[in-house]
Formats: structure tokens, C-alpha cells, sequence
């Protein structure tokens, strides 16, 4: 060697060890994540994991002291279990239970109703939901169904309670400034509220009996409080009564005990006062079993009348009936019973109308007729079917009955039975169905999505989108898939407007650098077509090499790449650089950057299949510009990371990525393949631009050739990527 040339190496190796130590001084400077990225969370700030993990550990614990009579609502119960302490849990929370009914009969006496119904609200509720699965988790009785009765008739009585002394204080004032119809009104509210305490009363003092029996908890102190309201209550609404009212007596006679629907009840009756005095010249309602009916009473109170049974079960033996005084009367209610033996009858429905056609969100109108031989029948309830599905409701009045009714997406398209349903068992009138054949037309619809990353969280996604039929009425209440990389991130559900919205995590595996979100409404079983759409987001910085980067990476990497080209630029003066070596490197690196990153390669052709074969779906249900525009954006997503993976040319119009990706081609002089793809992808856009924007439609046949074109493309560009990869391998041969 000579010693010039010992000197100059010497002098380019130190040089060069320059660059490198500069180099690594300024990336180190900008932030490691400049080549390694975010730090892993069990390292960050240079504490090891161990430390996070016990610091973490420590924290856990000093929450779980510092709140430990708090149980979260949804934690697992195994995890109690595995504390040893679920049934301790199971125990306290019953005892919170007891303490709420206890608190809410106590604040109830001392007339405090809003914290009497607070402690049997929300917080009854949320303890006895927690005790519900700690209690079924474990070997003991399970009191949740006792507890949540208890509950139910507690609040029901607390304002029961509330409204009887709010009334009581209205029919103070009214009767103070001598309005004696106002106050006779609000006594007779009084009355009906009284006897809902009362029996509200009972119910919830035999579930306390109930709950002691079981529990072994005491709640004597909160059965003497109910007790204590109850009594007060009855003593002041007989004093009201007393004062308002005066009492009556009802007498019926029946012609004959078998009766039915076309053989009526037909009975006598007297009404008259406590005392015995004739309650005469009156109009009167009579409730009977149940329906009722309205006579004249006579100048010595009596009255005859006629009732034909719809609804009583076949099996009633004793036939109720309940003089009902207007609010304004003076009198109080009376009531008796008959026996009867009911016999059941087969009504007929008759002259049914029905649409011949109907879709999703159209009204149907459906009537006709309800009778029992030449009798028409009245007051009774009908359903309104589609298919399967009961989809409104109506009633007969004086037999006749017409609905209109709102067409849901639930029953399928095709064939169906639309009509009415009387779905009576064993009562005085049998059940009878009534339908006609009607045609549920299938209703085309668009699903549109966008996509944007939540703030600084790479993977974290926010969703929103719209489920609308062609002619823009929204859809509510369908569920909506949302798919990445052939993974379901979730189903939502539309609201009353059409839209939907979800926040999703984008699985690793899924996507990387732009990612697409695809929104799929899945028609199978309604009469709505299916349809998706897509969105592309940029979930990870992982795959990329611009987009996304912080600012303080691109100084450092900016100012580290400058000081790199003036030491490279002195050390070529120096020594110089072999251009055949500069670009072996180069080729080499870019074989390691697609080795090492395959997910990114295989990404935009599984997006692409994936739509295409919605698209050829669409075609297959006679909509060719749907199929059109999905199969320009498989095309956009197989071809775009031929123009740049950085992920700008989304952003492109559809003539723009057509030129683009013709300039971009980079295999040398045009050879067949380069000018059949060139003519290929001009087709589909070509028709896309006319499917898109043009007044006239693409052509099913049009469409299959797109379809085909796009398939050819994908297929090409797969095959590409294979040879891509394989021609490192092939030229280290």
C-alpha cells in the first residue's frame, strides 16, 4: 500500500465516522422516536416495566382502600370470588337494599317525598342490579325479584302518597271559596287515589313480609311507617267522603245465566242511596265484566239494559257490574255481580281492503268490516300483520275499522299476507285472522361513511355515516357493520334520522398507514337492499415515511439530513463515490423496505377484492352505476400505491389518477401489458365519469365490462407484486 493512499484512507474513515457520530447526535437530539418510535408505555421516562408494574400495583390497591364500599357496576363477580369476598359483597349490598326501603317509608311519614323517592330511584336500582349478579354468582337465594317488587310498589305508593295531600290541599282551597263543583270533582280524585294507597299498602307490606322470611333482615320500622300513612289517609278520606258523598246501593237481576255474544245479558236493576231513596231520572254507567254501558234510571231508580260479552273468558262464572258516577256526581259508586255461563261465538271479517303494492316507509291502509252473523262488533282490538310481523293496531267502531300503518324494513320483500288479527283465546269471541296477497316491493338504498382518527391516539377511529333509501327518506333502526381489513370493529344502529355514529380501535393487523373503514347494511331478511361504502383514515404512522410525523421529527431529520449532505459532498471531494455501488445500495434498500412491510403491500388488494365484490353484488340486484362506482374505487385502492405510498393521491380527481398513473409507470419502453392496462383502466374511467355525473345510465352490460376490467387490473397488479418481490431472490441466484 502506498502511503498516500494510507493517509487519504485514513483521512476519509475519520470523516466518514464524523458524519455518522453527527448524524446520530441530531436524531438523538430530535427525540428517539425518530428511529424507533414511541417508546413502549411499561419503559417510558426510563423506568423499567417492573417499577411501572408495582407502581401501578400500588395505586390499584390504594383506590380499592380508599373507596371500599363502592363496587364497581360491571365488574365481573369472578373477580369478587377471587378476593374471597363475594359473599361479604352479596351481604352488604342486601343490607343497602334494606336501608333503602327503610329510608324511603321513613322520609315518606315525614311527608319528605322527594328523598322518599329518591332512595328507591336510581341508587335502588343500581344496588339492585349489583346484587342481582353477585347473588347469582353465588350458592345462596337469589331475592332480587322480591327486592325489585318491593321497590316498584314503594315508589308507586310514594306518589300515590304525593298526589292524594297535593289533591287533599286543592280541594281545601276549592271547598274555602265555596266552589262546591270543583271540590265535589277533587274529592272524588281523592277517592280513587285512597283506595290506590290502599291497595298499594297491602301489596307492599306483604312483600316486606316476604323479604324478612328470606333475608332474615328486619323491616318492622319501615312497615309501621307505611302502616302509619296508610291509616292517616283512610281516616281523612272518610271524613271527605262523609262530607261529599252520599252512598248507594245497586241491585241486577239477570233473564238468564248462558249468555254469548249473539244471546246478550239482558238484566233489571235499582239504584238507590244507602238510606233506600230512589236514585231517579238519572243517565248512569254501568261498567260489566269488561265493557260497559250506559242506561236511564226510572223516577224509583230502575233501570233495565244489555251487554253482549267480547273479551270475558269463556271460563267467568260470576259476571261483575260497578254503578260509576260522573266526577261532578254527588253519589258514590256501588257494585254486584250475576252469575253467567258464557258461550263462545266465531266473528267474521268482511269487505277487507288492502294496497295491491307497498315498500319500506310507505302507509297502508287497511279496513273493513268485524260482525257476528248480522251483528256488528264493536270496541274490539285488531292487529295489524304483515308476514309475520304485527305492524299497527286498530279498533272497531260500530264494526267498521280502517288503519294506516307505516310499512317497517323488517319483513322481507316478496309475497306477503297483509290484513287484521283478532288474537282472542278462549273468550267470549273466538280469534279470527283475516288477510290478502300484496307485493313488498325491495327499496334501494346508499350508506355513506367518514372516517377521522382521534386525536393523538393512532389507532382510535371515529365513525359517522347515514343510512338513507335511494330517494334520500332516512332509515332508523337497521344495524350497520363497520369492517377493516376483513375485520368487524363493530355494528351500530341507526337513529330515527339515518345516521350512526361509533368510535372504533383499529386492530394492528387490520390496517396500516391509510387504512379503510367499510360501513356495510346487510339487507338479507328485510325489504331493503344492501349497500356499503368506504372511508380511508390514517390510522398508524407505522407503515409511512412522511404523513403524520410530529413537527420537532421533521426539524431533526431536516437538519440532520443537511449536515449529512455537506459532510457526504466533502467526503465525495475527497474521495469520491462509485455510482454503480450507490444505486446497488439503493435497489437493495428499496427490496428490504418492501420485504419488511408487506402487510402495506397486501392491504390495498384485499380492500380492493373486498369492494369489487360488492360491486359485482350491486350489478346482481340491477344497479350497474353502483356497481360502476364501486369498482372504480377497488381500482383507486389495488393502483394507488403505484403513484405514492405516502397516500396523497386519494386526494386526486379520476382523469388526475388516470395521468398520474400512466406518467408513474416505470418499466422502461411500453410494452403490451402497459398499454392494455393504460386501455383498461381508461374504460373504467371513463365510465365511472358517466355513472358518476351523466344524466344517462350505465348499461348492465357496460357495467359487467367494468367489472371485468377492474378484475383483469387487480389480478395484474397482484401478479406484479409477486414478481416484485421475487426479483431480489432471483438476481442473488
Amino acid at each position: 500500500m502506498y502511503p498516500g493512499h494510507e493517509r487519504e484512507g485514513v483521512s476519509d474513515s475519520r470523516a466518514g465516522s464524523a458524519v455518522f457520530v453527527t448524524v446520530l447526535l441530531v436524531l438523538a437530539s430530535s427525540g428517539t422516536g425518530v428511529l424507533a418510535g414511541p417508546p413502549p408505555a411499561s419503559h417510558a421516562s426510563g423506568v423499567p416495566g417492573s417499577a411501572v408494574e408495582i407502581s401501578q400495583s400500588r395505586l390499584l390497591q390504594a383506590a380499592d382502600d380508599a373507596d371500599a364500599n363502592v363496587t364497581p357496576r360491571h365488574r365481573n363477580p369472578r373477580e369478587y370470588d377471587a378476593d374471597g369476598d363475594l359473599e361479604a359483597l352479596e351481604g352488604r349490598l342486601l343490607t343497602r337494599l334494606v336501608d333503602d326501603l327503610e329510608g324511603s317509608a321513613l322520609s315518606l311519614e315525614d311527608e319528605d317525598y322527594q328523598r322518599a323517592a329518591r332512595s328507591v330511584d336510581e341508587s335502588y336500582a343500581d344496588s339492585l342490579d349489583r346484587y342481582a349478579e353477585i347473588a347469582a354468582a353465588t350458592a345462596g337465594e337469589n331475592d332480587a325479584a322480591l327486592f325489585e317488587l318491593a321497590g316498584e310498589s314503594q315508589g308507586r305508593i310514594v306518589e300515590a302518597v304525593r298526589r292524594y295531600n297535593e289533591t287533599k290541599a286543592e280541594y281545601e282551597r276549592a271547598r274555602a271559596a265555596g266552589d262546591e263543583g270543583r271540590a265535589r270533582s277533587l274529592a272524588r280524585d281523592l277517592e280513587t287515589l285512597a283506595t290506590s294507597i290502599n291497595e298499594s299498602s297491602r301489596e307492599l307490606r306483604a312483600t316486606y313480609d316476604d323479604l324478612e322470611a328470606a333475608t332474615d333482615e328486619n323491616l318492622s320500622s319501615a312497615d309501621a311507617a307505611i302502616e302509619t300513612v296508610t291509616e292517616e289517609i283512610r281516616a281523612e278520606q272518610a271524613t271527605i267522603r262523609e262530607t261529599e258523598f252520599v252512598a248507594t246501593t245497586l241491585t241486577v237481576d239477570a233473564e238468564r245465566e248462558t249468555i254469548s255474544f249473539s244471546e246478550p245479558l239482558t238484566a233489571t236493576g235499582q239504584l238507590r242511596t244507602a238510606t233506600g231513596r230512589p236514585v231517579g231520572s238519572e243517565t248512569i254507567r254501568l261498567a260489566v265484566g269488561n265493557g260497559s254501558v250506559r242506561t236511564e234510571t226510572a223516577a224509583d231508580g230502575s233501570f233495565a239494559f244489555e251487554y253482549r260479552p267480547t273479551a270475558e273468558p269463556v271460563s267467568t262464572e260470576r259476571l261483575a257490574i260497578e254503578y260509576v258516577p260522573a266526577n261532578e256526581s254527588l253519589y258514590l259508586g256501588s257494585e254486584t255481580a250475576v252469575d253467567v255461563s258464557i258461550e263462545q261465538d266465531d266473528p267474521t271479517v268482511s269487505g277487507l281492503e288492502t294496497p295491491a303494492e307497498i315498500a319500506y316507509g310507505e302507509t297502508a291502509t287497511v279496513g273493513g268490516d268485524l260482525h257476528v252473523g248480522e251483528t256488528p262488533v264493536d270496541g274490539v282490538p285488531l292487529a295489524v300483520t304483515l308476514g309475520d310481523e304485527r305492524i299497527g293496531r286498530t279498533e272497531t267502531a260500530d264494526g267498521s275499522f280502517e288503519a294506516a300503518v307505516e310499512v317497517p324494513a323488517t319483513v322481507p320483500d316478496g309475497e306477503r299476507e297483509l290484513g287484521v288479527r283478532l288474537g282472542y283465546e278462549d273468550r267470549a269471541l273466538a280469534g279470527t285472522t283475516a288477510t290478502t296477497d300484496v307485493t313488498v316491493r325491495e327499496t334501494e338504498v346508499d350508506v355513506t361513511v367518514s372516517a377521522t382518527r382521534v386525536g393523538d391516539a393512532e389507532r382510535t377511529v371515529a365513525v359517522d355515516g347515514t343510512l338513507e333509501t335511494a330517494a334520500g327518506s332516512p332509515v332508523a333502526g337497521r344495524p350497520v357493520r363497520l369492517d377493516a381489513g376483513g375485520t368487524t370493529l363493530e355494528t351500530v344502529t341507526t337513529a330515527a334520522d339515518g345516521s350512526f355514529s361509533a368510535t372504533v380501535a383499529v386492530p394492528a393487523g387490520a390496517a396500516n398507514g391509510d387504512g379503510t373503514i367499510v360501513a356495510t347494511y346487510d339487507g338479507s331478511g328485510s325489504n331493503l337492499a344492501s349497500d356499503t361504502a368506504a372511508a380511508t383514515v390514517t390510522v398508524s404512522t407505522e407503515a409511512r415515511s412522511w404523513w403524520g410525523v410530529p413537527a420537532w421529527v421533521w426539524l431533526g431529520v431536516g437538519g440532520g439530513l443537511l449536515i449529512l449532505l455537506g459532510a457526504t459532498v466533502f467526503v465525495w471531494r475527497r474521495r469520491g463515490r462509485s455510482p454503480r455501488s450507490s444505486q446497488s445500495a439503493s435497489i437493495g434498500d428499496a427490496a428490504t423496505d418492501t420485504a419488511t412491510n408487506p402487510a402495506a403491500e397486501r392491504s390495498g388488494t384485499e380492500i380492493a377484492d373486498a369492494v369489487l365484490d360488492h360491486g359485482r353484488d350491486a350489478l346482481s340486484r340491477g344497479r350497474p352505476n353502483r356497481a360502476v362506482e364501486l369498482a372504480y374505487t377497488a381500482v383507486r385502492h389495488a393502483l394507488s400505491d403505484r403513484i405514492d405510498a405516502g397516500g396523497a393521491s386519494t386526494a386526486l380527481t379520476h382523469w388526475e389518477f388516470y395521468r398520474r398513473w400512466t406518467d408513474r409507470r416505470v418499466d422502461g419502453a411500453d410494452s403490451d401489458d402497459d398499454t392494455v392496462d393504460r386501455a383498461l383502466l381508461r374504460t373504467v374511467t371513463e365510465r365511472y365519469e358517466r355513472a358518476t355525473f351523466d344524466v344517462t345510465d350505465v348499461s348492465s352490460a357496460e357495467a359487467e365490462r367494468v367489472l371485468e376490467a377492474v378484475g383483469q387490473l387487480c389480478d395484474r397488479r397482484t401478479d406484479d407484486d409477486r414478481g416484485a418481490r421475487s426479483e431480489p431472490t432471483d438476481r442473488g441466484g
